[in-house]
């Protein structure tokens, strides 16, 4: 079964995942592949609320953002004001042929019903000497440890629907008529924190992550019941029990040749 994640009801709360986790290792891989030359032009499909949209705009990069969320660009507005904003899809993106010098999709590809389409959008709106990136999880590779594939049923499963491996996401450019494609890892994030913090700091909220946010209210409450469970046997031991992640966020790469 398929599943999606309704941002209307969570963009109030989006945000917060900023303040919890550090994303360092994003940040410089975006602002290194955006570069410095002048008059750069960057479009984000996928924007969300707006968060780096803003990191570009203070900076004095000109952008623009697309999202299918209402609620969200509603955020992205307020963010990063000097955006040029668009409600849409991404497989159809509103703007003409060769309007921008690089496209950037960041935690965002695999809510998308047809990533190929979007590269091929990419890859149109994209001028000569252009490029791509996507950045996102790859559960394919075994390598990533998490709480939330611990604690709540079916969640690694639907993220392995979800997310396509990085060979695959190469495949989908080479085929939009990108060159050099290649992926690299930009972001590690080791997380440990008590069981206890998490649940009354709202960090195990179903909004904070489209991991919990696709799961039906039952699958989540089942989960949570798990962990206050174990933190009220872990007590009992005379122990606390923490919560751990080891993740992994890669950025996939595709260029446009140069006329």
């Amino acid at each position: 079964m398929a599943r999606s994640v309704d941002y209307d009801k969570i963009a109030a709360t989006y945000e917060r995942r900023y303040d919890d986790n550090e994303y360092a290792g994003t940040e410089h891989a975006l602002l290194r592949f955006v570069g410095d030359a002048p008059r750069v032009r960057v479009l984000e499909v996928g924007c969300g609320t707006g968060h780096w949209l803003t990191l570009l705009s203070r900076r004095g990069i000109r952008v623009a953002g697309l999202d299918a969320s209402a609620q969200m660009l509603a955020g992205a507005l307020r963010h990063a004001p000097a955006a040029a904003l668009a409600h849409g899809r991404a497989e159809h993106l509103p703007w003409r042929d060769a309007a921008f010098d690089r496209v950037v999709c960041i935690n965002a590809l695999h809510h998308f019903g047809d990533p190929l389409a979007f590269l091929q959008e990419a890859r149109r709106v994209l001028r000569p000497g252009g490029a791509v990136m996507t950045i996102g999880l790859d559960p394919h590779t075994g390598l990533d440890q998490w709480c939330i594939y611990d604690y709540f049923d079916a969640t690694l499963a639907i993220d392995k629907r979800r997310y396509a491996p990085a060979e695959r996401i190469r495949e989908w450019m080479a085929a939009a008529g990108f060159i050099e494609c290649a992926t690299a890892l930009v972001e590690h994030l080791p997380i440990r924190l008590l069981a206890r913090d998490a649940l009354d700091q709202g960090r195990l909220d179903k909004g904070v992550t489209s991991q919990l946010a696709v799961l039906t209210d039952e699958e989540y409450q089942r989960g949570i019941d798990r962990i206050r469970a174990e933190i009220q046997a872990a007590a009992r031991r005379g122990e606390a029990l923490y919560l751990t992640a080891d993740l992994r966020l890669y950025g996939t790469f595709g260029s446009v040749a140069s006329q």
